[in-house]
Formats: C-alpha cells, sequence, structure tokens
C-alpha cells in the first residue's frame, strides 16, 4: 500500500487509550485556521477544538472527512460452487473490485465513508440479502453505508437509503415501467431514495448504434428528473438524483426545491466537471483532447462544454448539493466493450485541489460539498455526526496538500505508489490534478501519505 497506517490508538487496551491531539490548518464554515482537536481514542469522536485565530506555514488544510455517497464496490455474496454461471459472475465481479480494495483506493483519496451502490448479480433488495451484503462490507478498511435496491415487489426492510435504477427494457436491478415506479415508491412513503435518473421511454426510443451521448440523450435526464419530483411529492419520498449532467436537470430541481417543503438533493461526478464534449471530440477542462476516450463512456454520458461548464458553476453555487464520484471500477477490457462508468476513488483529493486551484473553490464549499451536504443527506445511517471539526463528531479527517500534486501514469499516481482500485486505470491519466492527500483520519485511525 502507499500509505502507511499508524493507529492514533496506543496501547493495547481502552485502560491504555491516551487522548489524541491534532494541530492543523483547519477548515471552518466560517473560516480557515490553525486549531488544536482532541479525539477520544475509545469514542473515535473529537473531544475538544480550539482555534489558535493563527496561519501555519505551507498549503496543507485539514478538512472534516471527505464522504463519497456514490460507489460501486462490484463484491457481492459469494455464490454456491453448484452455481457455475453466478459463481463465474462473481469472479469477474472480485477482479474489478472487492470492498477491500475498494476501502483501500478510498482512504487513498481522502474518503472516510462511503455509500456502496446495490447494482449487483445478486442484489441487496430484502433484508436478508441486504444483512449479507453488510457484513461483507466490514472487510473495507474504510466505513461502508450499504444501499439497498428497490425492485418491482420490493417493502421497506430497515432505515437505509435505497436506490432506483431507471433504465430501458432488459437492463439488470433497473425499472423500466413508470406505472410500477408507482407502486412500489407508494410503500416507501417517507423513506429515502436514490434515484438514477434517465427516462426508460426515451432511451426506448433513442437510437441503438452510434456514442453513448447519442443512444442516452439528454432529454431522458430532464424527463425522468421531472416525473421522479412527480412521484415523490406523491408519496412523501425524501428523494435524492444521482450525478446529474444537464443545466436543464438541475434547473428543473432548483424549481421544485422553491415550491416545495421536502427538498430534493443532488449531486454530480467528477468526470460531467472534468470532461465535455466537442462535436465528436471528447475533451477534458480547458479544451485539450481528452487522452483514451474510449474509456469515458458513462450513464448518464458526458454533455456538452456548456452543460459542464454550468454544471462546476452551479456545485460552486451551491444549487448542487454534493460531490459523489460514482466509482465504478470496471477492467479497461470491460470498457472497449462498452462497459459504463470510470474508477474515481483514488484521485478524489487531487480533484478536490483541482476545483480550489483551477476553478475558486474555497476551501469551505470543497468541505460542504464533500463532507457537510453527504454528512448531512447520510446522517440516518452513521453512528455519529459526520461533515463539521467540532466536538461530539466523529474524528475522521481528510488533508490535502496543496503543494503536491497527483499525476497518474499508467497504474501509478506519480511519487506516491499504485493506484489501489484493482482495476488499475484512472480517467486522469496524464493529467497534474494540483493537490495531494496527505493524511486521513478514520474515527480515530491515521493513514499518512
Amino acid at each position: 500500500m502507499p500509505f502507511r497506517r499508524d493507529k492514533l490508538l496506543r496501547g493495547t487496551g481502552l485502560a491504555d487509550m491516551k487522548p489524541i491531539v491534532l494541530n492543523a490548518q483547519t477548515v471552518f464554515p466560517d473560516e480557515v485556521c490553525t486549531a488544536r482537536v482532541d479525539v477520544d481514542p475509545q469514542s473515535g469522536t473529537i473531544s475538544a477544538v480550539e482555534r489558535s485565530r493563527t496561519t501555519s506555514p505551507g498549503r496543507r488544510l485539514l478538512f472534516p472527512g471527505f464522504i463519497d455517497m456514490h460507489v460501486h464496490a462490484r463484491e457481492f455474496p459469494r455464490p454456491r460452487e453448484s452455481d457455475a454461471d453466478l459463481l463465474a459472475a462473481w469472479e469477474r465481479a472480485c477482479r474489478k473490485e472487492t470492498f477491500l480494495t475498494a476501502g483501500q483506493a478510498a482512504i487513498n483519496g481522502g474518503v472516510t465513508v462511503y455509500g456502496a451502490m446495490p447494482n449487483d448479480a445478486i442484489p441487496p433488495s430484502d433484508g436478508e440479502s441486504h444483512a449479507k451484503k453488510v457484513e461483507l462490507a466490514a472487510q473495507s478498511p474504510c466505513p461502508v453505508i450499504v444501499f439497498g435496491l428497490l425492485r418491482e415487489r420490493s417493502e421497506p426492510w430497515g432505515e437505509l437509503p435505497y436506490k432506483l435504477y431507471l433504465d430501458a427494457k432488459g437492463s439488470h436491478g433497473s425499472m423500466s415501467d413508470w406505472t410500477e415506479v408507482d407502486r412500489v415508491l407508494s410503500r416507501f412513503r417517507g423513506r429515502h431514495v436514490f434515484f438514477h435518473a434517465e427516462d426508460p421511454v426515451t432511451l426506448e426510443d433513442a437510437p441503438k448504434e452510434g456514442p453513448r451521448w447519442v443512444t442516452r440523450p439528454p432529454d431522458a435526464e430532464a424527463i425522468a428528473v421531472e416525473k421522479i419530483l412527480d412521484l415523490t411529492s406523491k408519496h412523501g419520498i425524501r428523494a435524492h438524483i444521482c450525478h446529474v449532467s444537464t443545466e436543464r436537470a438541475v434547473r428543473i430541481i432548483e424549481d421544485h426545491n422553491r415550491a416545495s417543503s421536502i427538498r430534493v438533493t443532488c449531486e454530480v461526478t467528477p468526470h460531467h466537471l472534468f470532461f465535455s464534449l466537442h462535436g465528436d471530440a471528447v475533451k477534458a477542462a480547458g479544451s485539450v483532447e481528452a487522452a483514451r476516450p474510449e474509456r469515458l463512456g458513462s450513464n448518464p454520458p458526458l454533455r456538452s462544454e456548456h452543460d459542464r461548464e454550468f454544471l462546476v458553476a452551479a456545485l460552486k453555487e451551491g444549487l448542487i448539493d454534493a460531490l459523489a464520484t460514482d466509482h465504478a471500477p470496471h477492467t479497461v477490457e470491460d470498457k472497449l466493450l462498452g462497459a459504463p462508468g470510470m474508477p474515481h476513488l483514488d484521485t478524489l483529493g487531487g480533484f478536490a485541489g483541482w476545483m480550489i486551484v483551477r476553478w475558486g473553490f474555497s476551501p469551505q464549499r470543497i468541505a460542504e460539498v464533500l463532507a457537510v451536504n453527504p454528512g448531512r443527506i447520510m446522517a440516518p445511517y452513521l453512528s455519529s455526526p459526520h461533515g463539521g471539526i467540532r466536538a461530539g463528531a466523529a474524528a475522521s479527517f481528510t488533508e490535502l496538500d496543496l503543494d503536491r500534486s497527483t499525476e497518474v501514469r499508467g497504474d501509478v499516481i506519480v511519487g506516491r505508489g499504485p493506484l489501489e482500485t484493482r482495476c488499475r486505470w484512472s480517467p486522469f491519466e496524464g493529467v497534474s490534478l494540483p493537490a495531494g492527500v496527505s493524511r486521513a483520519v478514520i474515527r480515530g485511525i491515521e493513514y499518512t501519505f
């Protein structure tokens, strides 16, 4: 591993544990200043915070621990040996990512909690299958919130976040009939549901050949968001729209939130902020031709440069609540066969630095979109408060060094070590992201880089 795991906890038993003190340039909602943070090692929470009102040399910033609400860890419970097809699917999934490797990649990128999406060959779609997935997720060194999958016959089985996928007919784990979606949501009144928002009818009517942005047009997202907001208002659902990709979708959510008493939240991905379409070409921010564009397919797909610039501004201004990776660790071979999504966990900290340096995000806004807002959205599923550096909150922190850089060449972060994601590639290959994670602390356990 490229990082060193240092237990801040001293001794072997609770009686031997001593208080821990961190002194760092710390990001608070109202200022950035040097602060002393005392950690209670027995509870893994912050016991006291004292601000000194001074600055420290260098550009290391201590943030509340980053939370990535949208990760595909790929691993699911091992099937029986007698089920050869399902066992082969399990082996393919684990070659891409396991909970262990996803957790290592998360820490590498400064993530201290992540949400695991449920689109597996054996999805967690009821209490029993969800419990097995939770047990499996305990392998991750980074804490995991396991989502449940909504299907046509789903009934609520616990206080947890649920995911509903919309897609054209035949897609695994997704729903394609709005009437069925209406029936399912009627049983989930008051529950928290995250939506993959692409209208199945629009996708079914779209061209079947061509690049992904042709077969999955922008209208599919906007129409789905409108229908989702109507249905969630009807049934009192707490809704979250995953990976928004167009200005139109964000504006629909904005208009809804002005009029509704139940606020809908949304997120955006690094790839929709960094890459865009220029005719038939895919370019990175700054109109530089993207390296390996054949690897950059996603659902929803990349959009126009206008949409990309709007999404950056909307995240900066608060129209979008959170940054979430939608980490999809497909192998290069699978990407060439059309698998959608990209791996982002290892590079999230560097990407946060890109937003600060390139786009003028304040450290406080980075804290909001990667810690404060995700901590608020996911609060019901966390054992202690996350997203703030204050007494009683989880002792989880992400430290960024703006004097470092994160540059991937092949399967290695230059000057640091290999990517921890098992798929071993990054969409940012050859790009120098202007920051690096220097430390991650998860409930009092430190990883240094």
